[in-house]
């Protein structure tokens, strides 16, 4: 039998109905077995993480036998790491990121096998491993044998979910058509292709740019905030520069005369040119979105700092404290609450004390602070300097933080973590700072605490009073043996705080993908509209000047607190009054949108909760509209199939 015949047998066999019911039943039937194999060999009563959890409630019920409700400085520590470490170790949220994985390959493979590619697909996967094995295990090439499988994975999952997208929009129609030719033109348009294998490349090699040296919550931290940010940025170029193509390039080759003199209406011809567009940037952001999450599950599996294996501690401890902050800390969607501060601008006290200073100042200079404006930046300067004397702490000293707003903690039982960061002189690598907390004058728990770099301390709800109160005494010194550090220390803004877990990590991560998604609709949107009127590389520049500006906003806000307008004796900086009026301006236009911030919430494990990401989405999706509706107007009224009569 010729080979071509063979392919042809093959290929009609595969496109078969029973075929591919027979394959999503053994597929199906595989992904069943595997979870309930890894349930049971991870629940057996002989497993290392099974005599854990038995030691961690054992010495759970140990502490109960302890005066109930009272906050016991170390102990109240020690029961909060217990109970934090029984949730770990019982491996309910291992084995939700273990089904959601195989649940993703299983949803892959049966798109595949319904596509009628099931058998084309499995013999890709064995020419990949034929050609990995060896680069494997002969040529010592374990980094090239890792990008050539990564590379297949995603380069058959990004085909196969085109392909299925390209079902979706075989309706009927002229916009469903339209964006079914952008989907075409997607894979033999140069500016598209380039983008599209620069993100798969990206994915593949970033695993092998991790140190397998560093702690494992760094190394989860490091991928996350790599990975999802330069897959949202080549994704979002990629939208940019093909958006921009699609429609121009139409114009320029008179392609759109053959459109608009049939009856496609501009509504209809825009609309479908944005659907096709967002429905690419949909099937790139699902292969980045589950690449990076079973990814991140395969690196929560690995051993962390201070393991043997994986939720097993070299010590004999019950948890690493690697893993305990990367289960706590990194993988979670947290609620940060900072202290309240002890002043505020409008307090009577506080704008007594700033004018008593500018009239001091008055006494050399007359002119001194007399422009509303200088005024105002006097004001925050001192303002910052009031909060700055309260964030240090001399030593022997001690410093009272107030933490309000926690009855949500309270009422769940939240386990809480006390994260900060402290500064000391030049925070030598060498030095550490020997701190002592007082959580509501109940016993003290004593760190040493490393420079420059963030720690955490666990606490029970039953530190919070009733009305949501948690009040946190810092000692810039060791209370037990009365050793002061020899510097002042200091906490950065936003340097301590008090977390509690409120939602799913895998939730959070679901959010913040949809909240990418929705840029990447909005900014294809913007170059669509600029599009209608300008041309390619006037279109191009448009949308990235406006895609910069928006992802800037947060760092113009930053930036503008400490940006002055005006010289020390008040003397206008028209320059710099110009340039913070852009930048106001800007900050204020982008202001919901630098809000969201999806991918630094995702990395440091804080919430991004339900109402800001609604309230994100809803002016994004308006200002899409707005967009669109500007897109059809000034479509409408171009030229641009006029009868020469020739």
């Amino acid at each position: 039998m010729r080979i071509r015949e063979l392919f042809r047998r093959a290929d009609a066999l595969q496109k078969s109905r029973l075929f591919k019911i027979i394959a999503s039943l053994v597929v199906i039937g595989l992904a069943i077995a595997f979870l309930v194999t890894f349930v049971v060999a991870r629940n057996s009563p002989g497993s290392d993480i099974a005599g854990l959890i038995a030691e961690s409630e054992r010495q759970l019920a140990d502490a109960a036998v302890q005066t109930p409700g009272e906050a016991r400085g170390d102990a109240t520590v020690a029961d909060t790491g217990l109970r934090a470490v029984e949730r770990v170790l019982r491996g309910g949220s291992v084995l939700t990121g273990v089904a959601v994985g195989v649940a993703s390959a299983a949803g892959i493979a049966l798109v595949v096998i319904w596509l009628g590619l099931g058998l084309t697909y499995l013999a890709l996967g064995a020419v990949a491993v034929l050609v990995a094995w060896p680069l494997q295990r002969y040529l010592g090439m374990p980094g090239l044998a890792q990008l050539t499988l990564g590379l297949t994975a995603l380069a058959a999952s990004f085909t196969a979910l085109m392909q299925g997208a390209r079902i979706l929009l075989s309706g009927p129609g002229p916009v469903c058509a339209i964006a079914r030719n952008v989907l075409a033109e997607a894979v033999r348009m140069k500016v598209s292709l380039v983008f599209i294998v620069l993100l798969l490349v990206l994915l593949a090699s970033l695993p092998l740019l991790l140190s397998p040296d560093q702690p494992l919550r760094y190394r989860v931290q490091a991928f996350l905030q790599y990975a999802t940010g330069g897959a949202f940025w080549v994704v979002a170029f990629l939208t940019l520069f093909f958006s921009a193509s699609t429609v121009t390039g139409e114009q320029r080759d008179k392609v759109i005369w053959q459109t608009v003199t049939k009856p496609v209406a501009s509504w209809q011809y825009l609309l479908g040119k944005w659907l096709g567009v967002v429905t690419l940037g949909a099937v790139l952001m699902a292969v980045c979105g589950t690449t990076i999450f079973l990814f991140t599950e395969y690196l929560r599996s690995q051993p962390a700092r201070g393991e043997d294996q994986a939720y097993v501690a070299s010590d004999g401890a019950a948890i690493s404290e690697d893993r305990l902050v990367l289960e706590t800390q990194v993988l979670a969607a947290r609620l940060a609450i900072g202290p309240t501060m002890p002043v505020q601008k409008s307090d009577p006290d506080f704008q007594k004390a700033v004018q008593g200073y500018i009239d001091n100042e008055r006494v050399r200079d007359e002119s001194f602070a007399t422009d509303p404006a200088r005024r105002a930046e006097v004001e925050n300067d001192l303002y910052k300097s009031v909060l700055d004397a309260y964030r240090a702490i001399e030593p022997g000293k001690w410093e009272t933080f107030n933490f309000i707003g926690l009855q949500r903690a309270r009422a769940m039982g939240a386990a809480l973590t006390l994260r900060y960061r402290v500064d000391m002189g030049s925070n030598r690598p060498d030095q550490t700072a020997r701190l002592t907390f007082v959580v509501n004058q109940a016993g003290q728990i004593v760190r040493e605490s490393g420079l420059g770099t963030w720690h955490t301390v666990s606490l029970t709800s039953n530190a919070i009073t009733p009305d949501g109160k948690l009040e946190l005494i810092v000692l810039n010194a060791d209370g037990e043996t009365g050793t002061m550090n020899p510097y002042t220390i200091s906490f950065p803004r936003d340097g301590l705080e008090i977390s509690y877990s409120v939602g799913s990590y895998r939730a959070n991560f679901v959010r913040v993908m949809l909240v990418l998604l929705v840029k990447i609709a909005f900014l294809s949107m913007l170059t669509i509209c600029a599009s209608t009127f300008v041309s390619f590389p006037v279109a191009c520049l448009v949308s990235m000047g406006m895609f910069f500006m928006a992802e800037s906003a947060g760092y113009l806000k930053d930036a503008l607190e400490s940006y002055s307008t005006t010289t020390t004796k008040g003397q206008t900086l028209y320059l710099q009054t110009v340039a913070t009026w852009i930048a106001t301006g800007v900050q204020r236009v982008f202001a919901i949108y630098a809000d969201l911030k999806p991918t630094t919430k995702l990395v440091d494990g804080r919430l991004l909760s339900f109402s800001s990401m609604s309230a994100g989405v809803a002016v994004l999706l308006g200002w899409t509209l707005v967009l669109y509706g500007a897109a059809v107007v000034i479509f409408r009224r171009r030229e641009l199939a006029t009868y020469s009569g020739q």
